[in-house]
C-alpha cells in the first residue's frame, strides 16, 4: 500500500472541484497496492515517472496545467514531496 502523508492541508485560493479531485486522487494513490494500479485503472490521470530527469518523481493531471507531483519510495511505499503545481 502507498502512503502519502502528511495530507495537504492549505487549500486557500483553490477551486473546490480541484480540492475534491485532489483529494480523490490522494485517496486513491493511497488505496493502491502499486503506482502502476492507479496508472491503469485512470489513465484520464496521466499518471507516469518523470524519467529520465527525475528518477522516482511522478506526475498526474489534475486539470489544464496543474498536476501533483510526488516522490515515490519504492522500498516503504511512501510519497513525500507531493506538490501541487502549474506545469506551464
Amino acid at each position: 500500500m502507498i502512503a502519502a502523508s502528511p495530507r495537504p492541508r492549505n487549500v486557500k485560493g483553490l477551486d473546490a472541484a480541484l480540492v475534491r479531485k485532489i483529494h480523490q486522487q490522494i485517496t486513491v494513490l493511497e488505496a493502491a497496492a502499486t503506482v502502476r494500479v492507479v496508472a491503469e485503472s485512470f489513465p484520464g490521470w496521466k499518471l507516469h515517472e518523470l524519467t529520465p530527469k527525475f528518477p522516482g518523481k511522478w506526475s498526474m493531471w489534475v486539470s489544464g496545467n496543474y498536476r501533483l507531483t510526488f516522490r515515490l519510495d519504492q522500498k516503504s511505499g511512501e510519497i513525500t514531496d507531493l506538490d501541487f503545481e502549474d506545469y506551464h
